[in-house]
């Protein structure tokens, strides 16, 4: 007898961080199967949280990562390859090897598994399907406890920082240099240990996917903090051009990206109104506006400046003023990533506060709305 999933849908109408918003809050175990086109993506969970996930990409497979990574040679990648059996794991053959210790198979592990869920957020259609089981990882030896919050505001962070470091770095093998007669004071610029661990490993000679090799950190944490020294202008790469100068937003011609804003703000404030009769106004409001806060984390931050007023909706205004600073061609798709990601994260909090009734309330209206805004007319 075939399984019958307890949730189902389109990523079309209700987009990935709802989805894994409402598996998180209704605190079940099981398999969250999802599926575009040939690709095939699962998330294992155990009480609300991500503990592994499996994909049917061969570039998604433990002994690409590790290769991708700089962490094995293709040779040692071919050899482990041809001694996988159905019995034997590739990242136990590459510890016998000696290609990996076990310290760097948890590591591997544990970022494969992050990678395969942050691809997922690229994703705007496709179906999911989630089946409560309580024995999904028994196998697997390395499982992890994931915060679902954490994942989706780095998912959608992702999503956005990688074209923005794909115009600065498109090649890994391009090369980087420090800057001549600049000498970074540390602490001044707050940067972190890892920051730091990638400036003092740029000679000017090595690519940056060799200084991937030599760090302990990921492709796209590398590439993002060489990102980050580049803005700073404490490093040299090749320049890309300049894009377009903005065009400011005339709000009485754009019409779509009202009707955004205004049902992303309904939502907002039916979610404050349950908040409310549960913890009382000024919990509530505490609530969301650390959310919002942790939200201001980018260079021309979506958010910057907006606040929620009393009954829980934000300032349309300010959000506008905000976006008319960006390229005519993003607005939209930064405005629906924001919009989405804060949504996300604020249903996920509030979710902690209400009853299993309240949250089905919840999410059936924000998934009506959305659904309202997929339909409306281009």
């Amino acid at each position: 007898m075939a399984e019958t999933p307890i949730l189902q849908g389109d990523l079309s109408r209700i987009q990935l961080p709802d989805v894994l918003s409402f598996v998180s809050m209704i605190r079940r175990s099981g398999r969250l199967a999802i599926q575009k086109g040939d690709m095939e993506r699962s998330l294992l969970w155990k009480e609300g949280d991500i503990v592994f996930a499996h994909s049917n990409s061969i570039d998604h497979t433990l002994g690409k990562f590790l290769l991708r990574n700089g962490k094995i040679t293709p040779e040692q990648y071919d050899e482990s390859r041809r001694k996988v059996t159905p019995t034997t794991r590739h990242g136990k053959i590459l510890v016998q090897m000696g290609a990996i210790s076990p310290k760097d198979l948890w590591w591997g592990v544990k970022n494969q598994v992050l990678e395969i869920i942050y691809s997922l957020f690229a994703w705007k259609e496709g179906s999911f399907a989630f089946y409560e089981r309580e024995d999904d990882t028994i196998g697997e030896r390395i499982v992890l406890q994931l915060n679902t919050s954490s994942v989706i505001m780095e998912g959608i962070r992702r999503l956005d920082e990688s074209a923005r470091i794909q115009e600065r770095i498109p090649s890994l093998e391009m090369i980087v240099s420090r800057l001549p007669g600049v000498q970074p004071d540390f602490a001044e610029l707050d940067m972190s240990e890892p920051e730091i661990e990638v400036y003092n490993n740029i000679t000017g000679t090595l690519t940056v996917r060799e200084l991937i090799g030599k760090s302990d950190l990921t492709e796209f944490e590398v590439t993002r903090i060489l990102f980050q020294l580049l803005s700073a202008r404490l490093v040299d790469i090749e320049k890309a051009d300049e894009g377009p100068r903005p065009v400011f937003l005339d709000v009485e011609d754009s019409p779509e990206l009202l009707k955004v804003i205004s049902t992303y703000n309904d939502m907002f404030g039916r979610l404050f109104d349950a908040l409310q009769t549960s913890v009382g106004e000024e919990s509530a409001r505490d609530i969301f506006m650390t959310v919002l806060q942790n939200a201001e984390t980018d260079e021309h931050s979506l958010w910057a400046g907006v606040f929620f007023d009393q009954f829980g909706r934000f300032d349309e205004n300010m959000l506008i003023a905000n976006i008319s600073e960006l390229p005519f061609e993003k607005r939209k798709s930064v405005l629906d990533e924001g919009l989405n990601t804060l949504l996300s994260v604020q249903l996920f909090e509030v979710s902690q506060h209400l009853d299993s009734r309240g949250k089905v309330d919840v999410f059936q209206f924000i998934s009506d709305q959305k659904a309202s805004l997929e339909a409306r007319p281009v």
